[in-house]
């Protein structure tokens, strides 16, 4: 499992493809993540521990959104998007995945050639 220093705290990543990436965050108190976005990527956070605070931007407005302890929220790609700690450290899952459409699977009809 590979650990990575964020200046919000710790990102131990558990699992990572083209497509799918599962990470561990260990964010410290009073930690902020700087504003960015993710131009293909779905991001969704599951709060394990603590609280956390989300803030996207909705048509120019900054939405505050506030996850507790079994939450959970998702950003859409490329929703600008930031987060930050409370007075107590918090434990959250990162899952950041690509859009599954059913409309891409392709079959053979029965009983013809591969």
């Amino acid at each position: 499992m590979k650990r990575e220093a964020k200046i919000w705290g710790e990102r131990w990543l558990v699992r990572e493809d083209s497509t799918h990436a599962t990470s561990y965050l260990k964010l410290e108190k009073n930690s902020i993540c700087s504003w960015h976005k993710h131009e293909n990527k779905y991001n969704l956070f599951v709060v394990l521990s603590g609280f956390l605070t989300l803030y996207i931007e909705e048509l120019e407005t900054i939405k505050e959104i506030n996850l507790y302890s079994g939450e959970e929220f998702t950003i859409k790609p490329g929703q600008w998007h930031s987060f930050k700690t409370s007075i107590v450290d918090a434990r959250v899952i990162e899952e950041m995945y690509v859009l599954y459409e059913e409309s891409d699977i392709i079959r053979k009809k029965v009983g013809s050639k591969l």
